[in-house]
């Protein structure tokens, strides 16, 4: 392969790419060791100030270097550079150009470099604003991206008969990666096209996720870089004031990553809902409760000095979990248990390698430091508001490693499995009960310390004069909160003593930290941020319990599914005949139509609401789809369509299609497998079968057939024709049709689902409609405005000329120059208008005919001399006569006009995006209050 001189290969690309990635790994070491050196001397000397500027400039080097890499690989996408199997792999030439953004991080190595370019960017900003501890905190930075770069190195080492590989590079070639026949072609870039895109990445919400959720990871590394500066430092202290504004606002990015995550699974997946505790979904989840809980406890220690050895123990395991959720959806130890992880890049050991090492880089620093950490000699006062914010932060703790230890199960296994071969491992069957049952009691502990610690004080002062006040005001919120949950208990069903108890600690939160807001701090916002945030994290907990636990299928018929489905999918779906309404759970539900736009069809799904006397109550239409893969072959994903209320929303999703709408392959086997018989159809007279007859109404050279009008042709002729079934009394009109491109003949059959019918016109019949194209006699035929030819007993004439013609066979490109010839036929006192088409495309003149029916006529429109103003026009005569119509007909045929639909109301769960949003908008006020407060 190496010796074959390749055509059109741009590898100017990659090897300033690969430059690229090891100028910016060498750069990050580089910069590394400078703040590390400069971090052994004592004294403040022009060494350490040149030690300093080499580790700013080197990560300055490092981040440009970086940004040169993506860079590259954007312009590479967007150019459509195929011979890079990262680019083949995730862009073809029919992708949207705005989903290149999420062709660039669809992969692992993208992913890489997104979340490298967010680490860059955090540091540069670091070093502009962190004066005291930049060396430390920027040292720590490098060494990060050391490890992460290595990722996109590409280097393969052999020793013995081993292969080690470090790192994977973006801009491997294509032909680096496989060995096929194709690449001893010198110009194989001319043969090939890109992949695309997976379908599911193709939404909008892709494009602004990751973004946020890797932004999100990036900045964990903060609080953990600060985190070592202060035990480095031996500085207790001033980290954690640096610190904090940072430390929210990742709490608050990090966190709208994950709801970001979870409304993109609501609205573009069709599992029916917006978590489902999958291991990918904790694995971003666990960082998030670590460093909420690494939140308050530097609350605690601003104000009384209390919990230092706690606050680093948070912030380093935060950071530390990012790395390990990374290598739980990077190495492919997850395999079938997670819907979203990556498949193995053959980088299992540096992963693990990655996590180990900062692990044992915090716990070390840590361990060494620990007796200096300063610990006040008090306790916490039970009474104090640091006390109950101190085990709100162990509880939290507490379910981070109960969601870690289920998560980390395949893990488990696959160690066991390592030195056990028989072992069959454990696996979590049902994640919903076995999360919800330990959670749902964190859940309440939560609830209620939210609820009333934010009327405490630190230190407990005042409490002997405040106590009184305080367990009125809480007794009173306890009230309020009992009978909203009982209001609530009308409305929603609360099916057992323990979800009611979360309901009125979800409520309590809510009215505790409404009331601190609108009569405490006067509706101050300044000092809202907090019960902001555990206002919202009481809603949030009302919107699960409604949303989650509450959710209804409406599509449930037991009787349509019988010996059909399994008794859990009978609860949930229904199987929809197109036209035909069906009564489910209320609702009157009917499948419509479908129309393919794209590579999407849309659904259209009728719903009216009624009640016991069949009283409209409410009626709406939906649209949920299928998306095709982007070669068409079948379809990839089915996206829902949702009705948004106040009070709930109406899900419904697309389970399945018929087998020869949802693959090509699947609808050949099945039109193989049809057995045609032949019938011919003589002077109307009709074909009469036991169950059905058929008879033909007419012909037509315009057919409608819905599959004909979609194409192009030259020409084409339908056959329309009625078809009664003597069973139902019911009659259908339908059309079957034949398309002639050129030389080709496309058939269009008719489809009776009901009867399992599937009709064709006889492709030998054409000859009674059409003289074939390479048989027609063409004339030239040289007209001017006005004058007219005489053809047989026909009559040609211009009545004039359209420069924007418009026709169903025309499809306009970027340079064309087309004129329409408007010409009158006038044949057997009969007129008729028809308008051939002349096209210059690319300086190639070409022309679309026009068949006219009454005088037989093809005519081409295919020459302009605009010196005489003298149009020429190929014309032919077609003298063929339609004595008898030919049909095939398919018995027993598959239906193909239904689906299987899944439809679901979720009340209240606008509470629940309600909740979420207000958290992180605690989260991000209290970020910019504190980044306030440091800049005054």
């Amino acid at each position: 392969m190496d010796k074959v001189q390749y055509i059109g290969e741009h590898l100017w690309l990659g090897k300033i790419g690969h430059f690229l990635i090891i100028l910016g790994f060498v750069a990050a070491i580089l910069s590394a060791a400078a703040y590390m050196f400069s971090l052994r001397k004592k004294t403040l000397t022009s060494d350490i100030y040149g030690l300093k500027l080499l580790g700013r400039f080197s990560f300055y080097v490092h981040a440009l270097a970086m940004f040169g890499v993506i860079g590259l690989l954007f312009y590479g996408m967007y150019t459509h550079m195929y011979e890079y199997a990262y680019i083949f792999d995730h862009v073809s030439d029919e992708l949207p150009l705005r989903y290149i953004l999420s062709a660039f991080w669809g992969g692992q190595e993208g992913s890489f470099l997104l979340w490298i370019f967010w680490h860059a960017v955090l540091g540069l900003i670091l070093i502009k604003r962190e004066k005291t501890l930049e060396a430390p905190v920027i040292c720590t930075f490098a060494i990060v991206e050391i490890v992460i770069t290595s990722m996109l190195l590409g280097i393969h080492i052999n020793i013995g008969a081993s292969e080690f590989k470090i790192g994977t590079n973006p801009f491997t070639l294509i032909r680096q990666t496989m060995n096929a026949p194709i690449f001893a072609n010198a110009d194989y870039l001319s043969l090939i096209k890109g992949r695309g895109l997976n379908p599911l990445l193709q939404n909008y919400w892709m494009t602004i996720h990751p973004p946020t959720l890797f932004l999100g990871f990036a900045s964990t590394l903060v609080p953990f870089a600060y985190a070592i500066a202060g035990l480095w430092q031996n500085d207790h202290k001033t980290w954690v004031k640096n610190s904090f504004s940072w430390a929210l606002f990742s709490g608050g990015i990090l966190g709208t990553g994950i709801l970001m995550g979870a409304l993109w699974a609501y609205v573009a997946l069709t599992f029916g809902g917006y978590w489902a505790w999958d291991p990918v979904e904790n694995a971003s989840l666990v960082p998030w409760i670590i460093l909420v809980a690494g939140l308050h406890v530097h609350l605690i220690f601003r104000n009384t000095g209390h919990g230092a050895k706690t606050l680093y123990m948070f912030y380093l395991a935060a950071f530390v979990m990012i790395l390990y959720s990374t290598f739980l959806t990077r190495s492919g130890v997850l395999g079938d248990t997670s819907a979203h992880a990556f498949t193995q890049m053959g980088l299992e050991w540096q992963l693990a390698g990655m996590v180990g090492i900062f692990a044992l880089m915090g716990s070390g620093f840590l361990l060494y430091r620990w007796k200096d950490i300063p610990t006040p000699e008090k306790e916490e006062s039970m009474y104090s508001r640091e006390f109950w914010m101190f085990i709100g932060s162990l509880v939290l703790m507490f379910s981070a490693v109960l969601i870690t230890g289920s998560t980390s199960l395949p893990v488990f296994n696959k160690v066991l499995s390592y030195f056990d071969p028989g072992y069959l491992g454990k696996v979590i069957k049902d994640p919903i009960p076995h999360y919800n049952k330990y959670q749902l009691w964190i859940g309440v502990f939560i609830s209620i310390l939210s609820g009333f610690a934010v009327f405490m004080r630190y230190k407990g002062m005042m409490w002997q004069d405040k106590q009184r006040a305080f367990f009125v005001r809480s007794g009173i919120h306890l009230g309020i909160s009992a009978i909203l949950t009982y209001l609530t208990s009308l409305w929603i069903e609360l099916p057992s003593w323990q979800f009611w108890m979360l309901s009125l600690a979800g409520y309590y939160t809510v009215v505790a930290n409404g009331d601190f807001i609108f009569s405490i701090i006067k509706g101050n916002f300044k000092l809202a941020s907090s019960a902001i945030a555990h206002l919202g994290f009481g809603l949030m907990v009302i919107g699960t319990l409604a949303s989650g636990l509450n959710q209804k299928p409406i599509s449930s018929n037991p009787f349509v599914f019988k010996g059909l489905f399994s008794d859990e999918d009978v609860k949930k779906y229904v199987q929809l005949i197109k036209g035909k309404p069906l009564f489910s759970q209320g609702y009157f539900i009917t499948y419509k139509s479908d129309t393919l736009i794209g590579r999407e069809r849309f659904f259209d799904i009728h719903f009216r609401q009624v009640n016991d006397s069949l009283k409209t109550l409410d009626e709406f239409s939906l649209r949920p789809n299928a998306l095709y893969a982007n070669d068409f072959s079948k379809v990839a994903a089915y996206n829902p369509d949702t009705k948004h209320l106040l009070h709930k929303d109406i899900f419904t999703a697309v389970m399945k299609v018929p087998p020869a709408t949802e693959s090509v392959e699947e609808a050949k086997k099945i039109e193989d497998s049809l057995k045609y018989t032949t019938y011919e159809f003589v002077e109307n007279k009709p074909l009469e079968d036991s169950n059905f007859v058929v008879r033909i109404l007419g012909t037509t050279f315009k057919p409608s057939n819905p599959e004909y009008v979609k194409n192009t042709h030259d020409s084409g002729v339908g056959v329309q024709m009625n078809v009664f079934d003597k069973q139902d009394d019911t009659t259908y009109l339908v059309e079957a049709a034949i398309g002639l491109q050129g030389a080709l003949m496309y058939t269009y059959p008719a489809a009776i689902d009901a009867l399992g019918l599937r009709i064709k016109l006889n492709e030998q019949s054409i000859d009674n409609f059409f003289t074939p194209e390479e048989n027609l006699l063409y004339k030239d035929y040289i007209l001017k405005a006005g004058q007219t030819a005489q053809i047989d007993n026909s009559s040609v004439s211009i009545v004039g000329f359209d420069n924007k013609p418009t026709n169903e066979r025309y499809k306009k490109e970027e340079g064309d120059i087309a004129i329409g010839a408007k010409l009158m036929i006038k044949s057997n006192d009969k007129s008729t208008e028809i308008m051939p088409l002349y096209i210059i495309r690319k300086n190639q003149p070409m022309s679309i005919k026009e068949y006219d029916v009454n005088s037989g006529l093809h005519v081409r429109f295919s020459n302009i001399d605009p010196a005489t103003e003298e149009f020429t026009f190929k014309i032919a005569k077609d003298v063929k006569q339609v004595s008898a119509i030919k049909l095939d007909i398919a018995r027993n045929v598959p239906r193909n006009d239904y689906l299987i639909l899944m439809a679901s109301i979720f009340p209240g769960i606008n509470l629940f995006w309600l909740g979420s949003i207000l958290m992180m908008a605690g989260l991000f006020m209290a970020a910019y209050q504190r980044m306030k407060s440091k800049m005054a």
